[in-house]
């Protein structure tokens, strides 16, 4: 009987039998799903065990096959399936470790073999990339011969999953997320070219989605902001991240990680973890009430805060939200908008409006910087300085 083993340098599954001679050999099975690989293993044995039929069996198979496709040909019967699974006869006559790779089949076999490689974070990106295409191909289209997956395939499936709503949220996925995805089917299927599955990248001439984001999120009040941190369920560490994301236009993310080495005088020194740009440091003026806060504080100010993942965080802020009785959404005309953590840098950004500080600067200091900005940012440095002391006192 056939068995089953794993080579540390590749992520498929092999099996070892003994062929017509009687000697013990390995094969690979070209798939790292252990019960697929145990068919495949039996298959490969059991052709093994046919070669011992040497007189002329081969041949006479091949004859057989040639015959049904030229009969079907004649009667006009002949399709481009059916020929190309007759090739596929012949293919595993002639070698019977031949197999067909399917789509989902490669794109979970890459991602295995990105094990070690890259972050865990990255994996679990790209396992919800094969999760969210398997699906949106369907079971006929991501199961059949990755060499038979066509461009318009592919389109399709991210016009899906761009409408794919998340339960949770009930958000639908965005553009962004479908355009990574993309990278990394780009790069899959890049493999499976070098490794001769197919003869095309059909994914490589597929353009990105214009990453616009079409869903506005609306500003806390003034009212809201304090309802926010002096809600008796506000922990003291998430009355100081809604304070110093209020303050300072700082993501979640960023807000997290702030500690005293940050703080230079009555400035927050910090480099966004997030941003399409060359990230650079930016410099933040502390209002008052900042100051305050962080007043006699060493270390990390949220440390609790900062070993929690960010979805769950963001979880919990919903949940703030909910506890204070402030909306999730508003209703603006036909407009829809949501509120989450990071509308706390949109009220940032129009607290600072409402102060007249120049749009430039207000696009520096959130780090959504441009050409010709900086230049620009220190001539408004005084301006901007003046705005944080007008800041609302949270």
């Amino acid at each position: 009987m056939a068995t089953l083993y794993k080579d540390s340098n590749n992520p498929n599954w092999f099996a070892r039998f003994k062929n017509a001679e009687g000697k013990r050999v390995s094969r690979s099975t070209r798939t790292t799903l252990k019960r697929k690989a145990r068919e495949i293993a039996n298959d490969l044995e059991a052709a093994e065990r046919q070669k011992q039929n040497k007189d002329g069996s081969l041949q006479s198979a091949f004859a057989s096959v040639i015959e049904i496709a030229s009969r079907e040909a004649e009667a006009g019967e002949l399709t481009l399936t059916r020929a190309k699974s007759l090739v596929e006869r012949l293919h595993k006559m002639a070698n019977p470790s031949f197999h067909v790779v399917s789509v989902k089949e490669h794109l979970s076999a890459w991602v295995e073999s990105q094990a070690g490689h890259v972050s865990k974070s990255t994996m679990v990106s790209y396992w919800a990339m094969v999760r969210r295409f398997t699906t949106a191909l369907g079971q006929s289209v991501s199961s059949k011969p990755l060499a038979d997956l066509t461009k318009a395939e592919v389109e399709k499936a991210r016009t899906k999953i761009t409408k794919t709503r998340i339960k949770k949220t009930e958000r639908t996925i965005k553009a962004a997320t479908a355009n990574c995805d993309l990278g990394a089917l780009r790069r899959a299927l890049a493999v499976a070219v070098e490794e001769g599955l197919t003869n095309t990248n059909v994914a490589s001439s597929i353009k990105p989605l214009p990453e616009n984001d079409s869903t506005e999120r609306a500003p806390f009040t003034t009212e809201e902001v304090r309802k926010l941190i002096d809600h008796p369920d506000t922990t003291s560490e998430w009355a100081g991240a809604i304070l110093m994301a209020a303050h300072t236009g700082l993501r979640l993310g960023d807000v997290v990680r702030v500690s005293s080495h940050h703080v230079e005088g009555t400035t927050l020194k910090v480099r966004p973890q997030k941003t399409k740009r060359k990230r650079k440091d930016l410099a933040i003026p502390l209002s008052p009430p900042c100051l305050q806060w962080i007043e006699d504080k060493e270390g990390d100010f949220f440390p609790t805060l900062k070993t929690t993942k960010t979805p769950t965080l963001s979880t919990q802020f919903v949940r703030i939200m909910k506890r204070a009785n402030i909306p999730k959404t508003i209703t603006d005309g036909d407009l829809t908008k949501d509120r989450t953590f990071h509308s706390l840098r949109h009220t940032f950004s129009s607290w600072l409006a409402e102060e007249d500080v120049h749009s430039d600067v207000r696009q520096k200091l959130t780090g959504h910087s441009s050409a010709g900005i900086h230049s620009r940012y220190t001539h408004h440095n005084e301006s901007l300085n003046r705005a944080v002391l007008k800041l609302p006192q949270l």
